[in-house]
């Protein structure tokens, strides 16, 4: 059940001017958080045990962080035998089958901040919010009021190490979850809701300029591969149906490979896109005119591939993209670019 939620919450990404939201729902979190396994702690000598029971416990959109919280369970060995006999000579020595190891016990509050991490993706980030502490017996708490301070940063320390665990976890369970989040770009904004998370990407910088047609992203009898070549130094490409060597339109261009499944001859549906030259660039078109570009010294060269005009069935659109820095144009049946950055 909640791996179908954490499935459902993560949803085809709605573009958004050139981005693309994410809503991750309580339950997804929740999912992410509960089943995350326990985290042990030590520190030879001093303490050990583990922190479990994860929990959300609410979103708090004025403070733009997730709330959870644990309980960290273990044992400690008081470090002062004095501070034991003030608190009992008959316990203080401790159960010598477990050599003066008391039990003790706290539950954390952490707040969780999600913020863009180092390449881009979601990171989420552990502070402490608030720890209180519970005893499982008598003694520890008696202990706990003679070694006042000491027992104070016992608690802190381990609170401090269970952060650390604690983000690492929860970021290692983010990334193994949610990896779709790569294609979505770079992480952009983050809007909080009383029963939601809402995450804005980036998906690319170049601008949509519409659909050329359509092609088929799998071979279908009757079609031919288009091929896809680009200049690293400059960011333009050229498409082609020849294929191998013969296809380069350069020594300067790299082969991507083939991007799309085209019409082999001409017939009722299709149209042909004429390939333009441009000082920066191959601009490829339906209209036989080049859209009025000859005013800017770009001029006609033999027809380039054939697209349908309206979509078979099966077949997607044929997008095409302008990079505002390049001055140059972009083709692709990915909806986002490619999340060209």
């Amino acid at each position: 059940m909640a791996a179908a939620l954490m499935l459902a919450a993560l949803a085809v990404p709605r573009a958004v001017e050139a981005g693309a939201e994410v809503k991750l729902d309580r339950d997804f979190l929740t999912g992410v958080i509960e089943q995350l396994p326990a985290a042990p702690f030590h520190k030879d000598g001093q303490y050990r045990g583990e922190a479990r029971a994860f929990r959300l416990v609410r979103i708090d959109p004025k403070k733009r962080q997730l709330i959870a919280a644990c309980a960290v369970v273990g044992e400690y060995r008081p470090p002062v035998a004095a501070a034991l006999r003030k608190a009992g000579a008959e316990v203080a020595g401790g159960d010598p089958a477990k050599g003066g190891w008391k039990a003790f016990a706290f539950d954390v509050t952490v707040g969780l901040h999600i913020e863009p991490g180092p390449d881009g993706t979601p990171a989420i980030f552990v502070d402490v919010e608030e720890v209180k502490r519970r005893e499982l017996d008598g003694v520890v708490g008696i202990l706990a009021k003679v070694l006042g301070r000491y027992f104070d940063d016992l608690v802190t320390q381990v609170a401090d190490g269970k952060v650390a665990l604690l983000s690492k976890k929860i970021n290692a369970e983010v990334q193994k979850r949610l990896g779709s989040f790569k294609q979505y770009g770079v992480l952009r904004s983050i809007e909080y809701a009383p029963d939601s998370v809402q995450l804005t990407f980036d998906v690319t910088r170049l601008r949509l300029e519409g659909v050329v047609g359509y092609v088929y992203s799998e071979p279908r009898p009757g079609t031919v591969p288009l091929h896809r070549w680009v200049n690293h130094y400059r960011g333009d490409h050229c498409y082609t149906t020849v294929a191998g060597p013969s296809g380069q339109p350069g020594p300067a261009f790299t082969y991507e490979g083939v991007v799309a499944h085209v019409p082999a001859a001409a017939g009722p549906g299709t149209l042909t896109l004429t390939r333009w030259r441009g000082r920066r660039e191959w601009f490829f078109t339906s209209d036989p005119y080049g859209e009025g570009l000859a005013r800017f010294g770009y001029y006609p060269e033999p027809a380039a591939f054939l697209l349908y005009a309206a979509p078979p069935a099966g077949a997607v659109p044929f997008y095409r993209f302008l990079d505002s820095r390049s001055h140059t144009h972009f083709y692709t049946t990915h909806p986002h670019a490619e999340f060209v950055k």
